[in-house]
């Protein structure tokens, strides 16, 4: 790889990219391996041209040593066919209840959907000290299709998380029969919806203990009546100008309603999205997050929207939501305009005690954080928090989460660009680029932290979703990252730290099992901390179901209150720190 030289940068700063190579669709359809992130990726420094003093994050890429075999198929080929550009996503849960969490990986095919045979999504089993067994074959998870993103949840609150699968063609939702397997239940349970769907989030949006579903979709796209020749960016050519190929921008997608599915408690479900007051029709959506954003105990929806307005529906108590997307301030960035947003997610990044809510976007645009006011009033301060550096790139999967445990969450974003032929076009463009990793500055700024954090932030990938949790139980947020037609990345968080922490596992008995929709309230060496059990986030993946929480220095916690969704107040006082507290609403 090849580091420009400063004036070469500068002129092409909102172009950077490092060099990939394109493998020929007959190495696609023949091997299925990286048919996008091929080329060097050692050497490289990410993100040349923003001065940083040494990070204080490490992270150790283990997938040369966790024996996952995976490898996305992204379905691109030269036509540049929409749905092949956006990747898919990762889970992170426990499928088979022996208290480790396990890995499921969702890919694409090829259009026609179904014209060459593929691996399809696979599950591997966490057998500890970081190796994973492939145990896809049997457990009934190995869908082969077109699949984006994953949702997770126990929609049957019989204590084993159910997979919901969003997909290019009808979506597909299999029940945990607790013995390992999984039954598709789609039909029987009216969810098998066909479309193009991307990302979703259980929540109890009704709080009668049943996990309901949001799931966004792109937009209507059918093949090959809809695939459009995109070139050249302004389609016109100068004479003598050779058109090359690009994947069209979400305009020539007809946007389309998401989808809202009440649980009916019996293992079916009812499509109320227009009942309910989720009637929009004008955003190619991406990422969900369901939390509660305004303090009133309700919990409400996000979702981020590619070139069209994010959502932002308000839980009104009574079965139904108001949409306070534009009123909100958090439907645009600061200069009133929509960005193309891709990941999402809701966390108190200032330790105000409001959930504040981080959006991913396209290139030339930056990543926005929007500072929660309350009472469901949101203001773009992106540029005065120091997050405006990563113009140039892509993002997609996200985490406004804290990988230091100092109780400030810090950011991650993965990135990557859609076209692999830029070049082709003169541009300083490349597929590969570098992910971000933002260390929070105790709530007043965010500063750049790749240096030194490890080999895998010093090269550049094909991201697309991203999942947190803790795969090692070390009490340090790990990530999951899956790379558009390439390997995963397993990053190890191996943060050097004293902080301590202390990690709830939630078990609603009044409320939804998973304890979607809970607040906890941490006061510990003088601080109060706010965090939230929330649904989906980041963009197609699914996370780690507990909620870690990092107290710094302290060692003693001295109160912990825990709002469930049924009103329900638990309060615990002098908890142990570095240790799983389970904790079951009374």
């Amino acid at each position: 790889m090849r580091i420009p030289q400063v004036a070469v940068a500068l002129l092409a700063s909102f172009l950077l990219g490092c060099q990939s190579k394109q493998p020929t669709e007959a190495m696609i359809v023949s091997t299925f391996v990286n048919d996008g992130q091929t080329g060097d990726l050692a050497g490289h420094k990410a993100n040349p041209l923003v001065p940083q003093r040494p990070s204080p994050f490490r992270f150790v890429d283990m997938i040369d040593r966790s024996d996952i075999g995976f490898i996305h198929v992204s379905g691109m080929t030269p036509e540049k066919y929409f749905p092949t550009a956006n990747g898919s996503g990762a889970a992170i849960f426990d499928y088979d209840g022996d208290g480790k969490l396990d890995l499921y990986f969702a890919t694409q095919t090829f259009f026609p959907v179904g014209s060459k045979p593929g691996l399809g999504n696979r599950l591997y089993r966490n057998l500890g000290a970081g190796k994973f067994a492939d145990v896809t074959d049997g457990s009934g998870l190995g869908f082969v299709g077109f699949c984006h993103g994953i949702v997770v949840g126990d929609i049957d609150n019989d204590g084993a998380p159910d997979v919901f699968l969003c997909n290019f063609g009808s979506n597909r939702l299999f029940h945990n029969n607790r013995d390992g397997t999984f039954s598709d239940i789609s039909l029987s349970a009216g969810v098998d919806r066909s479309g193009w769907s991307s990302s979703g989030a259980f929540l109890d949006y009704d709080n009668d203990g049943d996990l309901d579903l949001y799931v966004s979709n792109y937009g209507q796209w059918v093949f090959p009546d809809d695939d459009k020749f995109c070139f050249n960016d302004s389609f016109v050519l100068a004479p003598g100008e050779k058109p090359v190929r690009l994947y069209c921008g979400p305009s020539s997608v007809r946007t389309l309603r998401h989808y809202f599915y009440r649980n009916n408690g019996d293992l079916t479900f009812t499509e109320v999205a227009d009942q309910v007051g989720l009637t929009r029709t004008d955003g190619h959506g991406f990422g969900v997050v369901a939390a509660d954003l305004n303090g009133d105990g309700k919990i409400d929806l996000y979702v981020a929207n590619d070139t069209d307005p994010n959502f932002l529906y308000l839980n009104q108590g009574d079965g139904t939501f108001s949409d306070v997307s534009e009123a909100s301030g958090a439907a645009f960035d600061g200069h009133g305009l929509p960005q193309a947003g891709m990941g999402v997610d809701a966390e108190d990044f200032d330790g105000d005690g409001r959930s504040d809510l981080f959006v991913t976007n396209f290139e030339n645009e930056y990543n926005t954080l929007y500072r929660n006011l309350g009472e469901a009033r949101f203001i773009d301060e992106t540029p005065t928090l120091g997050l405006v550096d990563h113009m140039p790139w892509i993002g997609w999967g996200c985490a406004l989460a804290d990988f230091d445990n100092d109780g400030w969450p810090d950011i991650f974003v993965t990135n990557g660009h859609v076209d692999d032929n830029r070049r082709e076009l003169g541009e300083q463009v490349d597929y590969a680029q570098p992910p971000l990793l933002y260390r929070n500055l105790a709530g007043k700024r965010f500063a750049l932290a790749t240096r030194d954090v490890g080999p895998y932030f010093d090269a550049d990938h094909v991201g697309r979703g991203a999942a947190f949790g803790d795969l090692d139980d070390d009490g340090k947020l790990d990530i999951v990252v899956n790379h558009k037609g390439g390997r995963p990345a397993i990053l190890m968080n191996a943060t050097p730290s004293a902080h301590h922490w202390v990690r709830f596992d939630l078990v609603g008995t009044k409320s939804n099992r998973d304890a979607i929709g809970a607040q906890i309230e941490v006061h510990a060496g003088g601080r109060v901390i706010h965090r939230q059990r929330k649904g989906g986030g980041s963009m197609e993946s699914a996370h780690d179901p507990r909620v870690l929480v990092g107290i710094e220095a302290t060692s003693q916690v001295d109160l912990v209150i825990i709002r469930w969704p049924s009103g329900t107040i638990t309060e615990k006082s002098n908890l142990k720190s570095d240790t799983t507290h389970r904790i079951v609403e009374p």
